[in-house]
């Protein structure tokens, strides 16, 4: 009687191919904000309601992974940060800009008896990701050997400094 072959074996190299070709795709990088900035289609297709093609007023390169992407609507700044190394821009967090007056008590609270905290604050936000409640995120001006940068600190809503999303 002849063995037959391993059917696992073949099972799994298929399983194999077939998934690597399918995340092939999506994991396409995108090498220069000029070609980012021509995929402002793409993010009004895939999150229509958070982009309008002509909402959209800026992209920066914020890492060799991440952009932020800048916008208004109704005359209120929004940012929003996605994975520009994959060719679909995975949306990673929304940020609306909010007065200073309006970031929770606890929140304040905790900035300004950190080590950041005789910072001025220079823009506040609220955040959210598709995974996590509500957020915020305090800019501050940061004064290094280069000349000054900005600093984003991030809070959750009880207060609790926490790690940036991205």
């Amino acid at each position: 009687m002849k063995e037959m072959p391993n059917l696992k074996y073949y099972f799994f190299i298929t399983t194999l191919v077939i998934t690597l070709n399918a995340i092939a795709q999506p994991y396409s990088t995108i090498v220069s904000i000029s070609e980012l900035a021509k995929q402002k289609k793409v993010l009004v297709e895939d999150y229509p309601r958070v982009f309008n093609e002509e909402e959209i007023n800026n992209i920066e390169k914020i890492d060799s992974k991440h952009s932020k992407i800048f916008y208004t609507r109704n005359g209120i700044h929004f940012e929003a940060i996605v994975n520009s190394d994959r060719k679909d821009l995975l949306l990673i967090a929304t940020f609306e800009e909010i007065s200073k007056n309006d970031l929770p008590k606890i929140v304040l609270y905790n900035f300004q008896n950190s080590n950041d905290g005789k910072s001025k604050i220079e823009n506040a936000f609220i955040g959210t990701t598709p995974y996590t409640s509500d957020f915020y995120r305090i800019d501050i001006i940061e004064k290094t050997e280069k000349g000054n940068s900005v600093k984003s600190l991030f809070y959750d809503e009880l207060g609790k400094y926490m790690v940036p999303p991205y």
